[in-house]
């Protein structure tokens, strides 16, 4: 055998023994579910660092989680509810102050937060926001034109570990063939001690509203109603919700529901001890009928499951709910106009925070207010059994209408993730002749977006 032949051999020897010996490079790159997609693909050049979702779910209850101080014994009352929105906003802070201060630097998974699935092609590119709740022109005061929300919301480890309950690795949610959830109620119910935060921001600044003068801005990238054009805007950060789940100290419900809101008139350079507390509330006080021609803008005296601050800015009093039950300036509890047995009123008080979320179930069977005809702005009365179905006191196991599977107060889930999961369903059924979005009744979906938009 001649020494060329030799050689030929032994090389092909040695990358044998390479190749069994090295771990094979995959021929394809990884492809991230599409559940998991980041942002929109409308994407700005030269932006620098984009949004970065955070889906990776813990598998594992995680070991630190919200605890109040064992100060704090009695369970939530008007009382100390201060207190107990203060101790939250301590346990927050550490996040909510990077994210505020250092947004370039900030990155959810490194600081331990999660994401919602499924509404990557809702999310703005720099932010990850999408759009919230929009204000008519009139809502407020001191703001001479319509104005538009977005939300960006973010889960402790401990809530997440509940979104991975639920939509798994790839964010495929098991449904039957009738278009239900096929899971045990257990695992959409979020653990005790889990926390999530929704950040809202406004597009009309302090150069338009005097009450967001000194307040932080952020750049998104997006297309507003009115603009089909992609492109820079600026935001302020507004309010700042902060969610616990805590079945100790708010039996009925198993929740703890607060609003921050900006106020331009505390004089701090810490930018957190301007977000002072709106409220919270415990419960929807279901046992407390006012009419709906009374409007408040203060404590309701005879609510015993939320606490409103006086001393909170006006503008974020303008917005309360249903006889003064919480509801922040981000949150759309008022309707200008709103219709009821014929008569209209210039500022209907109709929902509250929790009243909103209560319809957190799929099938998205009932729509999110108390409404006759939303089309229409027509609104049940407060003495109708249909409207006093949204303020009832629910556990999280409890679904709003029997036989639904209940998301524990989440409507981001219900209403967000699992509607694009629904679309996504649709979109790829080719032999399923029956549709995931509608329900049996009407496209509850669909109907909350119509009523969202301004009406110019």
């Amino acid at each position: 055998m001649n020494s060329c032949l030799k050689l030929l051999i032994v090389s092909v020897l040695l990358l044998a023994m390479y190749a069994c010996s090295t771990p094979e490079e995959p021929s394809v790159s990884v492809v991230e579910p599409i559940a998991f997609k980041s942002h929109s693909d409308s994407v700005p050049k030269h932006h620098g660092k984009l949004f970065e979702i955070n889906c990776a779910y813990p598998k594992e209850l995680p070991h630190s989680v919200f605890k109040l101080s064992e100060a704090f014994q009695s369970p939530l009352n008007k009382d100390n509810a201060a207190a107990y929105i203060q101790e939250l906003k301590q346990h927050v802070t550490p996040a909510l102050e990077k994210f505020i201060l250092d947004n370039a630097n900030w990155n959810a998974k490194k600081e331990g937060w999660f994401h919602e699935p499924w509404i990557g092609d809702t999310r703005d590119p720099i932010l990850g926001c999408y759009n919230g709740n929009n204000n008519q022109k009139g809502t407020f005061k001191n703001v001479n034109e319509n104005q538009l929300g977005y939300v960006l919301v973010l889960y402790d480890s401990l809530a997440a570990f509940t979104l991975g309950e639920i939509f798994g690795t790839d964010g495929m949610v098991p449904l039957t063939k009738d278009r239900k959830v096929d899971l045990e109620k257990e695992k959409g119910q979020f653990k005790e001690g889990a926390v999530i935060l929704k950040l809202a921001f406004s597009n009309v600044n302090q150069d338009k509203w005097s009450d967001m003068e000194g307040a932080r801005e952020f750049q998104i990238y997006n297309n507003n109603p009115s603009d089909t054009v992609y492109k820079y805007h600026t935001v302020s950060l507004f309010q700042i919700d902060m969610i616990v789940k805590d079945s100790k100290n708010s039996p009925t419900t198993g929740w703890m529901f607060s609003t921050l809101v900006y106020d331009k008139s505390v004089k701090s350079k810490n930018i957190l001890d301007k977000f002072v507390p709106l409220g919270g509330m415990w419960g929807n006080d279901p046992e407390v009928n006012t009419a709906v021609s009374e409007v408040y803008y203060d404590q309701n005296p005879l609510l015993q499951e939320t606490w409103i601050n006086n001393s909170a800015p006006y503008y974020s009093r303008e917005t309360l709910g249903w006889g003064g039950r919480l509801s922040g300036p981000n949150d759309g509890a008022v309707a200008l106009n709103g219709i009821v047995n014929g008569k209209t009123y210039e500022r209907l008080q109709m929902t509250s925070c929790m009243s909103c979320h209560l319809p957190a179930q799929q099938k998205f069977a009932s729509f999110l207010l108390p409404a006759k005809d939303i089309t229409k702005n027509i609104f049940y009365s407060n003495n109708d059994p249909e409207w006093k179905r949204y303020f009832r006191d629910l556990k999280g196991t409890e679904s709003f209408d029997p036989g639904e599977y209940s998301f524990d107060y989440d409507m981001a889930i219900a209403f967000k993730s699992m509607k694009a999961y629904l679309q996504y369903l649709d979109s790829t059924a080719t032999q399923n002749k029956q549709r995931y979005m509608t329900t049996d009744k009407q496209d509850n979906y669909k109907l909350f977006e119509e009523y969202r938009k301004i009406k110019e």
